[in-house]
C-alpha cells in the first residue's frame, strides 16, 4: 500500500492582471478613498490628480495581494498534500510565480509538476494542478464537451430525465460547450496502480438567474459522471475522485446575528431536497451511491467549508467525491484546514495564521480539504 494525500482548494482570484473597474465603478474601490492629498510629482491637476490615485490603488493592492498570498501558502503547506486540485488561478504564469515566490519559500519545495488548460471562464480563471516529484500525473482538459454529448448516451437521457432543469439547459448548450471553467482528468500513478481525478469548478451561485446557475451545475455535475462513466466499465470499483469548488450545497447552516449568553451565535440547518428539480446541483454525483462524499464522515456541523458573510451561511460548496472503492481507502477522515480564514467567521475557535485579519489578509475565502488514502 502506498500512502497518497489529496487536496482541493480554492485559492481564490490568483491574478497577475490588475482590476481597474475601481476607477469606472465606485463601488468596486473597496479599500482606498479616491481623495488624493498629496500629488507629489504628479502636479495638481485633475488628469495629474486621477494618475496619482491610480498609482496609490496599485500600490496599495500589490502589498496586500502580498499578504494575502502569503497566507494561502500557508495553507498549502499545512495541507502536506502529495498532490492538490486547484482552483481560480489565473494562468500558468502566476501558479509558477506564486509557487517559486511564496510556495517554496514556505514549505522549501515549488511542486515539480505542474499544469493548467485555459478553460472557459470570460474573468479567466482556470482549474490547475500540482503535485510532489514522486506522484506524476498525466493530464486532459474537457472543456471543450457540449451538451450533446450527455444527449447521446443512455445513462446521460436518464439522468437527464430525473432533473428537468438540466435537460432543459443540455439543450440549450447541445452545440456549446457546458463546463463554465473545465473539468480538468488527472492520471494519477500510484503504487501498483492509478488514480484517477476530475478537478472541476461548477458555475458560481451569483447572478440574478438562480435557477439558471443551478441548471448549469447539475449539467456540469451529470457532464462528469458520463465521463466517469465512459471510462470505467464498472464505475463502484475504479478508483476515481471528483475535487473542486462545485459551488453548491447539500445544506446550509444559518448563523444567527444575535450573540447568545456564552458569546456564540445560534445556528440553524436547512437540508437541500435530496433529488429532482430543486436539488442541488451536486445531487446528480451522489445519485444511487455513484459518488460519495468523503466529506460527509465529518460531524454534519464541522462539514462546512466556506462561509458567505452576506448569507451568514456556512456550506461546504468544496468536495472530494469518491468511488465506492476509493472510499474504502481512505485512512482517516477528512481534514478541513480553517487557519487561514478570515476573523469575522462566527463560532470559530481555530487559531488563525499570523496577521489574519477581520476580513482581510485571509488565505481563501475557502478552506482547503485534505483527504489520505492507501492505495
Amino acid at each position: 500500500m502506498t500512502k497518497f494525500r489529496l487536496c482541493t482548494f480554492n485559492i481564490e482570484n490568483l491574478f497577475t492582471r490588475f482590476n481597474f473597474s475601481g476607477f469606472s465603478d465606485p463601488d468596486a474601490a473597496r479599500y482606498l478613498s479616491p481623495i488624493v492629498q498629496f500629488y507629489g510629482d504628479y502636479g495638481d491637476d485633475d488628469l495629474s490628480k486621477f494618475a496619482a490615485f491610480k498609482r496609490m490603488v496599485e500600490t496599495a493592492a500589490i502589498a496586500q495581494d502580498d499578504d494575502k498570498r502569503q497566507q494561502t501558502a500557508l495553507a498549502i503547506a499545512e495541507a502536506d498534500a502529495h498532490l492538490y486540485c486547484l482552483q481560480e488561478v489565473d494562468g500558468f504564469d502566476p501558479l509558477t510565480r506564486f509557487l517559486e515566490a511564496y510556495v517554496k519559500k514556505t514549505m522549501g519545495e515549488s511542486f515539480h509538476n505542474r499544469v493548467l488548460h485555459e478553460g472557459n471562464d470570460p474573468r479567466g480563471i482556470d482549474v490547475a494542478a500540482i503535485s510532489v516529484r514522486r506522484f506524476p500525473f498525466y493530464s486532459r482538459s474537457h472543456a471543450w464537451l457540449t451538451g450533446s454529448v450527455i444527449d447521446n448516451t443512455e445513462t446521460g437521457r436518464a439522468l437527464l430525465d430525473a432533473y428537468p432543469l438540466a435537460r432543459a439547459r443540455a439543450r440549450s448548450l447541445r452545440s456549446a460547450r457546458v463546463f463554465r471553467r473545465d473539468c480538468l482528468e488527472l492520471v494519477v500513478p500510484v503504487g501498483d496502480g492509478t488514480l484517477t481525478l476530475y478537478n472541476c469548478h461548477f458555475k458560481s451561485m451569483g447572478g440574478r438567474n438562480a435557477e439558471k446557475s443551478l441548471a448549469t451545475r447539475q449539467t456540469e455535475a451529470i457532464l462528469v459522471r458520463e465521463l466517469i462513466t465512459r471510462k470505467f466499465p464498472d464505475p463502484a470499483a475504479g478508483l476515481w475522485a471528483i475535487c473542486g469548488d462545485l459551488n453548491d450545497a447539500l445544506s446550509y447552516r444559518f448563523v444567527s446575528s444575535v450573540r447568545q449568553a456564552d458569546g456564540s451565535f445560534a445556528e440553524s440547518l436547512r437540508d437541500r431536497p435530496p433529488s429532482g428539480e430543486d436539488a442541488s446541483g451536486v445531487a446528480p454525483l451522489l445519485e444511487d451511491g455513484f459518488g460519495i462524499n468523503l466529506v460527509a464522515a465529518l460531524p454534519e456541523a464541522a462539514r462546512w467549508t466556506h462561509y458567505y458573510a452576506g448569507g451568514r451561511s456556512k456550506t461546504q460548496l468544496d468536495y472530494v467525491i469518491a468511488s465506492p472503492a476509493l472510499a474504502a481507502r481512505v485512512r482517516s477522515i477528512p481534514e478541513i484546514i480553517r487557519t487561514g480564514m478570515p476573523q469575522r467567521v462566527p463560532n470559530l475557535d481555530t487559531p488563525r495564521y499570523p496577521r489574519i485579519g477581520w476580513d482581510r489578509p485571509k488565505a481563501s475565502d475557502h478552506c482547503p480539504v485534505v483527504v489520505e488514502f492507501d492505495i
